[in-house]
């Protein structure tokens, strides 16, 4: 059977994408061959796993320069066409505060998509006055992070170092950062919060107990990846 790949719209509209024609980004669902990786995704080794599958599972684009918005939304564009779209939460109900579980359709959140007219890299003047360049945090940016993590605890400073574009080298910029007043770090997250990109995880539902609406924010779910334990049964069990 040959593999049947499908045009894809990502909410960065491939605008951080240099020379990138977002026509030709195109997705398939996942094999038997992306579940021999899938299966084995946990919280430690989720980024290098999950970019192997990638690398299978998209054209059109090098997976390590996608945006971890990108990346997210392909997360769930791949759990809702490959294995579900609708899945089981827990959750309390801010009306009546029992516990209910609650079943949410993964094909109705929002998407946030970038605007138009953002370009990168953007430039930012921090309240100190100082003018820098910032950009989107990409793969190829997450796997060097999770490289530096296991030698330093300077994670968040070097993400931070990341999003800068200029000529300066990274562990200088760490140090820099380091003395950077509280308000200029804050203006460097505020610019990737301003322009988060990927699915809305705050989902609505009516409460089974007391019958009025409610809201909740999805969790992130190892299952996402690959169902299992009451997600697997649930979905694929009943015929069994």
């Amino acid at each position: 059977m040959s593999d049947c790949f499908l045009p894809i719209n990502l909410p960065s509209k491939c605008i951080p994408y240099e020379g990138i024609n977002p026509d030709d980004i195109t997705i398939r669902a996942y094999q038997g061959r992306d579940a021999i990786f899938l299966a084995e995704i946990n919280p430690v080794n989720l980024v290098q796993k999950f970019l192997l599958v990638l690398k299978n599972v998209i054209r059109g684009i090098n997976p390590e320069d996608l945006t971890l918005g990108d990346r997210f939304y392909i997360m769930i564009w791949e759990c809702i066409n490959s294995y579900m779209d609708v899945v089981k939460v827990s959750t309390t109900c801010t009306h009546c505060f029992k516990e209910v579980e609650v079943s949410i359709d993964l094909k109705e959140l929002k998407v946030t998509k970038l605007p138009d007219d953002f370009k990168q890299p953007y430039k930012v003047k921090l309240p100190s006055g100082k003018d820098i360049k910032l950009k989107l945090l990409s793969i190829k940016d997450e796997v060097e992070l999770e490289k530096f993590e296991k030698h330093s605890d300077e994670g968040l400073l070097f993400r931070y170092a990341k999003s800068i574009v200029d000529d300066q080298d990274v562990l200088k910029w760490i140090e820099e950062l380091r003395n950077m007043p509280a308000k200029d770090i804050a203006t460097i997250e505020a610019f990737h919060e301003k322009f988060y990109h990927g699915p809305d995880m705050l989902a609505h539902f009516i409460c089974p107990k007391c019958e009025r609406e409610d809201e909740l924010t999805i969790p992130f779910r190892l299952d996402f990846f690959f169902p299992f334990g009451r997600t697997l049964t649930d979905t694929f069990g009943k015929g069994i």
